[in-house]
């Protein structure tokens, strides 16, 4: 059963740590100077963050209920988002996948080269669409979205006061991330099909304790088994019942 599923404590701690422990090694490596290792590893606490976000967003981190709403911010503010802005889409999407009414799926229907052009417009617009969705979260996602408004205000404050760009380095690597978030996160699960080579290679990576590669290689599980963490997803598809793939894959 999924319910079988659950991080031990020491897992949960590596979950909960992982953005934040990548978040100090790219200040540490920005404060070096070192900007062609620092740059990219921006790159990797987003999709670290966004692994934490998504567990989050299902509960599956075995965390208390305001523990969880926490880790949801939190998390989120790494990307530039308002994790239950995106919580609100992320579950009507489980609930209506790729309908009219999901529109965080929509991308997933569209062509590619619509994706790219019409990509950083729809994330603006599921911002707006979260509201709409669930108006009683509106507090809580207009303060996450202030919040990602501050950081760029301090970012640049410690900019001019200071000198520092690692501030706002970090803030324009994770807006593009951000920005480009219904290619990787939508459009490419959707439509990588789980024998596809990219994916076996993603799904045997995963096996290495990687969540990031796991969140890509069993999409398809996921939609099924929401409760499972990324980071178990490589045992519940040895363990559990396959789904059926062709119901996400368009």
């Amino acid at each position: 059963m999924a319910t079988d599923f659950q991080l031990t404590p020491a897992q949960r701690r590596l979950e909960l740590a992982r953005p934040w422990v990548l978040l100090l090694g790219y200040v540490g490596l920005a404060g070096a100077g070192w900007w062609w290792l620092a740059a990219p590893l921006v790159v990797i606490v987003c999709l670290a963050a966004f692994v934490q976000m998504h567990d989050a967003m299902h509960n599956a981190l075995g965390l208390s209920k305001q523990a969880n709403k926490r880790v949801l911010t939190l998390s989120g503010l790494l990307i530039l988002k308002s994790g239950h802005g995106l919580q609100v889409t992320h579950l009507r999407h489980h609930g209506r996948c790729l309908t009219e009414a999901d529109p965080e799926g929509a991308p997933a229907t569209w062509s590619f080269s619509r994706v790219l052009w019409q990509g950083p417009w729809h994330t603006l617009m599921l911002r707006r669409e979260a509201l709409r969705i669930a108006p009683n979260t509106k507090r809580i996602q207009l303060l996450e979205t202030g919040l990602t408004l501050a950081l760029l205000v301090g970012f640049e404050a410690l900019y001019y006061f200071a000198g520092s760009a690692i501030g706002l380095v970090y803030w324009g690597v994770a807006f593009l991330m951000s920005a480009t978030m219904p290619i990787w996160a939508s459009y490419v699960p959707h439509h990588v099909s789980a024998r596809n080579p990219a994916a076996r290679t993603a799904a045997a990576l995963a096996q290495a304790w990687t969540p990031i590669t796991a969140s890509f290689a069993f999409h398809h599980l996921h939609h099924h088994y929401p409760r499972v963490p990324t980071a178990l997803l490589y045992r519940a598809a040895a363990e559990l019942p396959p789904p059926p793939e062709e119901e996400h894959h368009h």
